[in-house]
């Protein structure tokens, strides 16, 4: 006969010794045929470490079957021969449980299997536990678990304040995040109309950008490939540079054409630029005169982030200081200009110089008196010239006309 088994290691662990481990089994005979009613006889054996290893604990049951044949025991319920199942320490190995039927007076081996569950179980009843003479600590074998409630009861009142790192207000000393926390650089209002950019800084403020006259602030400025340093201007959401362009190449470095004969001048189709009676003074003071062939050039003027207005980024300026009427006196410098430059206040930072121009034949015209600005919108009424801005000696106001495209005048570069 055979014996298969259900249910090897399904266990219970009773608050009473001895332990016990429930078993269940199918007897069946070696046709395969359930035995059913039957008292059956058993030794029940664990080993350990291997099936064949030191027997720790034996012991004989007899058991009923029912009418499927099944049979349940409580091994550690019989008639021990060996050891006892409370004094196994379940903990150190593992165990295997060898199971022998007696059939006809011969006690047959009917197999082993490692025992799965039991150990971990039984092992839970023999670990050592304790709680902290505080209360707070439950120590289970070598862990310990802090019980929330009572510690809180038993710890010291926690220091709130911000735990943030990279919070300006970071206090070192919290124990508890208390939500103050402020970040250096994060947007705030500072609550000034006369400010702008308002951020946190590193005192933990909210403070903003000063508007200068209460039209502007001063920006990041910006460096051509040649060096050249230009201050910058941002007024209205636009950053302008503080001065005319001077750069000698274009931003991938390739040289702008320049030294070109009156002739050459008022026939040249590509890009230019010349210096007002090419003396290195008014270089410096008043930047190049550029052709609109080289202000249109792909290689581009300006420095990288930057390129030349349109009439509507020109516009833009003009209207936020007044209009054209009154824009003019707040653009331009009030030095470097003739007399009686009127009107000139500067405050809107602008600094506006009168550079003059180069004609299309080549002379030149209007330095001190004029400020002539290209600007990158075409003419639609004649494609050979396009639009310009230009400011005044003799008065307040901004005007704008169209020019031949052959003709040199400053820039003024805006930011992308």
């Amino acid at each position: 006969m055979l014996v298969i088994l259900l249910g090897c290691s399904a266990l219970s662990v009773f608050s009473q010794a001895p332990q016990k481990i429930p078993y269940q089994a199918v007897v069946r005979n070696l046709d395969g045929s359930i035995l059913p009613n039957e008292n059956v006889s058993f030794i029940f054996t664990i080993k350990k470490s291997s099936a064949q290893g030191e027997v720790v604990y034996q012991e004989n049951q007899t058991a009923l079957t029912n009418a499927q044949g099944l049979f349940s025991v409580q091994i550690g319920s019989g008639s021990t021969s060996t050891g006892s199942v409370e004094n196994i320490a379940w903990g150190e190995d593992i165990y295997f449980l060898q199971i022998q039927r007696n059939v006809n007076g011969q006690w047959i081996e009917m197999g082993s299997q490692q025992m799965m569950s039991v150990p971990y179980t039984l092992y839970a009843n023999q670990v050592p536990s304790r709680v902290s003479q505080t209360g707070d600590t439950l120590y289970v074998g070598k862990t310990s678990v802090i019980v929330p409630g009572i510690s809180a009861a038993n710890a010291p009142a926690p220091v709130l304040g911000c735990t943030e790192l990279n919070a300006c207000n970071y206090n070192p000393a919290a124990t508890q995040d208390d939500g103050s926390c402020v970040i250096t650089g994060a947007a705030c209002n500072d609550n000034n109309a006369n400010t702008v950019n308002d951020v946190i800084n590193a005192q933990c403020n909210c403070a903003g950008s000063t508007l200068i006259n209460g039209l502007y602030y001063v920006g990041n400025g910006v460096t051509d490939i040649d060096g050249n340093t230009y201050n910058s201007i941002v007024i209205n959401g636009q950053e302008w540079m503080g001065k005319n362009l001077a750069v000698s190449k274009y931003r991938n470095g390739d040289p702008i054409t320049t030294g070109l004969s009156n002739t050459n001048w008022a026939n040249t189709t590509s890009g230019a630029y010349a210096i007002y009676g090419d003396l290195a003074a008014n270089n410096s003071t008043y930047g190049k005169l550029y052709n609109w062939y080289a202000m249109t050039d792909s290689r581009g003027v300006c420095p990288t982030g930057w390129h030349v207005p349109s009439e509507t980024e020109w516009f833009v300026l003009e209207n936020f200081l007044g209009g054209i009427l009154d824009a003019g006196g707040k653009m331009k410098s009030t030095t470097g200009w003739t007399a009686p430059n009127l009107a000139a206040t500067n405050i809107s930072g602008f600094t506006g110089l009168p550079g003059g121009y180069r004609l299309v034949n080549g002379t030149y015209n209007h330095l001190v008196s004029y400020g002539y600005f290209w600007t990158t919108t075409p003419y639609d009424a004649d494609p050979n010239y396009t639009w310009y801005h230009a400011l005044k000696f003799d008065d307040s106001i901004i005007f704008r006309s169209q020019f031949l495209k052959r003709a040199g005048m400053s820039i003024r570069c805006l930011k992308d």
